[in-house]
């Protein structure tokens, strides 16, 4: 591997003026001292609920978790943050991240937790409640000072309705939070077999086939104007990637938030969420935009073949059998059409799109043209998948938001990730326009477009109002 050089202030300030636009990071990220997040939960919860935090995140949320396969765990991330002592302070303490930010090349950072992503998975119902609350505290306490800079994001548990919505009112009323994280999704027990969890689990994912009706939920991100946006973990005990390999973490990390991302959307597209609440914006993170056109492909597909209209074309009541006998006696084939001759109704013989509302193709299109945003890193190549309209169902653009990902082992050196982000770019497959909505438009309309004034008072304020 070669030495990487690391880019100056000038170079970022040269590069931005060719551009002319800010730059927002969707998706950036606080590394907490733990520390610090321990003496939160203990001024919360107490002594005894902060040192059964300690066990449960030494045990089941390990910051270099080895994977257990009689315990059906995944590897986890293990030598996961840069060495480079500046940069990593510059994550850890948000005043040194807004002196830098400038010298980075972001104008306004969006800071999602590290340790705080697995926080809302925990099965523990006091547990989990109170680390979300501490969390979601002490990240708005760093950042209060900087916040024409940055804005921190509140980690919402979501086991139940009740303490999503408590926890939304709190982080928003009380601390004045505007942007909120759902984790990808809720492992729960099954009920023949508790004993079994979580290596067997059934992953509730809000929508199809939730145990709760989410919709107050939903609602409630409405009243508050906060889009919802949802950060897995790969290697997290409680959250599911697709990959359960216990030595390999590589194995897990590739197409694993992808896949949380997939399935979270999928569940709220065929629950009719979106149809439900069509004012209300949903951001899926660090799983890039490839995803997301399989996807919008493959609904499109199914809907068409498969809606209320489309299933009379298999129906077996239909059937000719008498001329299927006499075509198939005619060419060799000894068939009596036994196994095409059930006309009677099963139960499970339905409509299944019926719960998703969706009556046309267009509504469809409309989800991932206006509702739905995808994050992708800076040197994600599927941002020109997304941006591809010609390629892309209904020749939509898709919305992918820049994401910097700061702090974590995909960024070994922050003074490139601007560089990095002009990439596709440089390789003539994005266009500056194209370039423009990655980093500055679909960011702003993404939180802006749930709450007009977001942006008020920040750094990039009058970007924001120009496109309104």
């Amino acid at each position: 591997m070669s030495a990487v050089i690391r880019k100056s202030k000038d170079d970022v300030a040269r590069l931005k003026q060719e551009f002319g636009h800010p730059v927002i990071d969707g998706d950036g990220h606080i590394i907490e001292s733990f520390g610090m997040l321990v003496s939160y939960v203990e001024k919360i919860g107490g002594k005894s609920t902060a040192e059964e935090f300690v066990r449960e995140m030494r045990q089941n949320h390990p910051i270099s978790s080895t994977g257990d396969a009689e315990r059906g765990d995944q590897r986890g991330a293990w030598w996961g943050v840069t060495n480079r002592a500046e940069d990593l302070a510059t994550v850890m303490a948000p005043g040194l991240l807004s002196d830098r930010l400038e010298e980075i090349g972001i104008d306004f950072a969006i800071l999602y937790p590290t340790l705080g992503l697995g926080l809302p998975t925990m099965p523990h119902d006091e547990l989990r409640q109170v680390a979300c609350r501490a969390l979601n505290t002490m990240n708005s306490e760093l950042t209060a000072e900087y916040r024409d800079r940055m804005t921190p994001v509140a980690s919402i548990p979501m086991h139940t309705p009740d303490e999503a919505i408590a926890e939304l009112h709190h982080c928003t009323q009380e601390l004045g939070m505007k942007v909120a994280m759902v984790p990808a999704g809720v492992a729960r027990p099954w009920p023949a077999y508790p004993e079994a969890f979580p290596a067997a689990c059934f992953m509730d994912r809000y929508g199809l086939d939730s145990h709760f009706d989410y919709d107050p939920v939903w609602q409630c991100f409405v009243d508050n104007k906060v889009a919802v946006t949802a950060h897995g973990g790969v290697g997290l005990r409680y959250m599911e990637c697709g990959h359960r390999s216990p030595t390999n973490y590589m194995y897990n990390h590739i197409l694993g938030h992808a896949f949380q991302q997939s399935e979270l959307a999928k569940s709220l597209v065929m629950g009719g969420v979106p149809r439900r609440f069509p004012t209300l914006k949903f951001a899926f993170l660090e799983g890039g935009a490839g995803w997301a056109a399989d996807l919008l492909h493959s609904l499109e597909e199914h809907w068409e073949k498969r809606n209320s209209e489309g299933l009379r074309n298999y129906d077996p009541s239909a059937l000719d059998r008498q001329k299927l006998a006499e075509l198939l006696q005619k060419h060799g084939i000894r068939s009596k059409g036994g196994q095409f001759a059930r006309d009677e109704r099963q139960p499970w013989v339905r409509d299944e799109f019926e719960e998703s509302l969706i009556e046309s193709e267009d509504q469809i299109r409309d989800m991932f043209a206006e509702q739905f945003f995808f994050g992708c890193e800076a040197d994600d190549r599927s941002v020109y998948r997304a941006l591809d309209g010609k390629g892309n169902p209904f020749g939509i653009k898709l919305n992918a938001v820049f994401s910097s990902d700061i702090g974590h082992w995909d960024v070994p050196d922050i003074s490139q990730v601007l560089f990095e982000s002009r990439g596709l770019v440089d390789a003539g497959l994005l266009t500056e326009d194209d370039y423009a909505a990655f980093v500055y438009r679909n960011p702003v309309y993404l939180h802006a477009g749930m709450n007009p004034d977001f942006f008020k008072g920040t750094k990039v304020a009058e970007a924001a109002r120009k496109l309104a």
